[in-house]
């Protein structure tokens, strides 16, 4: 993997591109000088203690500038026909293009499900009040560069009132050389939906910038689900950013599974009195994959609710640094929050870094947390042993037990695809 010593020159951005909207342009032009002027994350920060910011640079990223995001000229009747099981389907190809299809039902219901320019410059105004509320050019340097240059990305919009009973599936396949996606999710007042968006990919040595932002308005309930199965010589940073109003349940799980290096930044805003957050994390490492996550719960309305239940199983050489922020303003009263962090190491090279923090400036709250890190319990291995069971199942089966109790939270036509990864994982094959 090559990666990038910065120049020290500054480079101009790009000319105006004569499809482009002026504020956005303006927008993307912003973050490139941002870029230019941050300095890279200090490692003295515990958040990047464990990761090389230099991992996820890349030579000449200024050639990136040429490569504009494709409108998509895809029709329906070229399209494979879309699976009865999904409400919607989504695809950021490897070559850029995305394009998206909607079911029968969906269609003239309102809802817009687009690639992003053609979201831009079909329902720009709508695009341009919500793009970069939560993941800005100023959030951090690798946001600024997505920011400035992201070539691929969805955009989705549900309406006030509307129950989408099928999920709506978006797979993201970033096997170019330097692919930045986004992806802009409003769900209108009083909505239900689930989105899947899923990462996975056979491409080699390729660095992935994504951002995500997600719009929860008043009452909407949302399930936000989010695998990551990349190559294992990929390297990928993403933020998300996901901001509950009034009343607005948001429910997200990420399985962090694939890719060499991964750093993640999730979080979700409780914006509106009542909101609630519940997240759920599943990682499963192997050979040398080096794994980075930060969460947080950031409650700015009382009687609020937030909840993080993250496992880890490692196993080999690999390595997961975990951070878990709870952040309470100071007038936000009767709020609860709850964090937890479970890591199984199933061997003695497996490394497992765990730091729950918590910020609270009032003390009308209930909030806990807790974090363990040890090894998988021989005596089980051998009780099970002991009943005929071979080496390989009894772990299979200490390993499904320690991450059970969170899958059987994920909405059950997710379930077994889930177990199915986890299982390849830790035994090169799929559960029968």
């Amino acid at each position: 993997m090559v990666t990038e010593t910065l120049t020290k020159s500054k480079i101009d951005f790009r000319q105006i591109d004569k499809t482009e909207p002026e504020w956005l342009y303006n927008t993307r032009k912003n973050a490139w000088e941002f870029y230019q002027d941050a300095p890279m994350p200090s490692r003295v920060i515990h958040l990047w203690k464990y990761t090389r910011p230099e991992w996820f640079l890349h030579q000449n990223i200024e050639e990136q500038m040429a490569i504009l995001p494709i409108i998509s000229e895809i029709k329906d009747s070229e399209m494979a026909p879309l699976k009865p099981q999904f409400a919607a389907f989504g695809c950021n190809r490897g070559d850029i293009v995305s394009y998206t299809q909607l079911g029968h039902e969906l269609k003239g219901s309102g809802v817009i499900f687009k690639d992003l320019p053609t979201a831009v410059r079909d329902y720009g105004d709508l695009v341009q009040s919500y793009l970069g509320r939560l993941v800005g050019f100023d959030f951090g340097k690798f946001e600024a560069l997505n920011m400035a240059l992201w070539n691929s990305g969805l955009f989705l919009y549900i309406p006030p009132n509307m129950s989408i009973e099928g999920p709506i599936y978006m797979h993201r396949q970033p096997n170019t050389n330097y692919n930045i996606p986004r992806l802009l999710i409003i769900a209108g007042e009083n909505s239900r939906a689930t989105i899947i968006d899923e990462y996975g990919g056979r491409g080699n040595g390729f660095n992935a910038n994504g951002a995500v932002e997600i719009f929860a308005e008043p009452s909407s309930h949302l399930h936000y689900i989010n695998p990551q199965n990349l190559s294992s010589s990929v390297r990928s940073y993403l933020t998300q950013r996901a901001e509950a109003s009034r009343g607005a349940e948001i429910y997200s799980i990420f399985a962090s599974l694939g890719s060499d290096v991964s750093k993640n930044n999730l979080g979700t805003i409780l914006a509106g009195r009542g909101a609630q957050s519940r997240m759920l994390g599943i990682l499963f490492g192997n050979g040398k994959q080096h794994f980075d996550h930060h969460t947080m719960h950031h409650h700015k309305a009382g009687d609020s609710h937030s909840v993080i239940d993250f496992k880890v199983v490692l196993k080999d050489k690999a390595l997961s640094a975990y951070t878990g922020l709870i952040k309470i303003e100071e007038n936000t009263t009767n709020c609860e929050a709850y964090q937890e962090n479970r890591n199984l190491l199933l061997n003695k090279g497996a490394r497992a870094e765990t730091i729950p923090e918590l910020e609270i400036l009032n003390d009308q709250v209930s909030c806990s947390h807790g974090a363990t890190v040890g090894p998988i319990d021989p005596e089980m291995i051998f009780y099970l042993k002991s009943r005929g069971i071979s080496s390989e199942d009894a772990v299979r089966v200490v390993v499904g037990g320690f991450i059970e109790p969170l899958l059987n939270q994920v909405p059950e036509n997710m379930r077994q695809m889930m177990r199915n990864l986890v299982d390849f994982k830790l035994v090169g094959k799929y559960a029968s």
